[in-house]
């Protein structure tokens, strides 16, 4: 969404209780003059979005046993915590990025710190496993970017309208479905039909699932 710079001639009394309303909602005055004025004509901003959609994530995992949602790094960013299920229990978190301007609409970021080069490399071939299986079955033109460690995936708009709580909806599951293969996956590493059983509960999970 492009910007432009306007001039406006306010009151006064009217930029005050502007920046108190900036103030408490940590915002810039320029950006709750556009939140008032988006309310106002029924029109929701990228950043209105994102906030939304994020609201509704945090409300979708406050009963969650397994997940811990933290609060928002940015306006556009925020943060899920979760267990895996190997020796230590190792955090690792899920990072959702929404665009507020792109052809994509944003991206989800798996990261776990670890030194562990053998915790690594397995890692890096359930990202291979994932990145297959979601080619294969669920959005051939998924774009994947993974190394050691770190595993991106970028979304795509949903072709279908959808609703901006639908589409938390739709990234909360995601999320919850990426976890729970992982998990699969390192509680059946001795398992020699583990890539069939991973591609099966994938199939699985992806039924009737919106594209994104």
């Amino acid at each position: 969404m492009s910007k432009s710079l306007y001039s406006l001639l306010l009151n006064d009394e009217v930029v005050q209780k502007i920046d108190k309303m900036a103030r408490i909602n940590g915002m810039s005055r320029s950006n709750m003059i556009e939140k008032v004025l988006a309310d106002a004509v029924g029109y929701e901003t990228p950043q209105m979005r994102a906030g939304n959609i994020f609201e509704e994530i945090e409300k979708l995992l406050a009963t969650s046993n397994s997940m811990r949602y933290l609060a928002n790094q940015s306006q556009y960013m925020a943060s899920i915590i979760s267990a895996l299920d190997y020796r230590y229990n190792p955090a690792i978190k899920y990072s959702v990025e929404l665009f507020p301007s792109s052809k994509h609409l944003g991206q989800l970021k798996v990261t776990l710190r670890t030194q562990n080069t053998i915790l690594i490399d397995l890692l890096s071939d359930f990202f291979n496993i994932y990145a297959y299986l979601e080619k294969t079955h669920y959005n051939s033109g998924a774009i994947h970017l993974y190394e050691s460690n770190r595993f991106t995936r970028l979304f795509d708009f949903p072709k279908t309208a959808i609703t901006t709580k639908q589409l938390a909806e739709k990234l909360t599951v995601y999320v919850k479905h990426f976890d729970e293969l992982l998990n699969l996956y390192f509680n059946n590493l001795d398992n020699k039909n583990l890539l069939p059983l991973i591609e099966q509960k994938f199939i699985l999970l992806k039924q009737n699932e919106i594209v994104i």
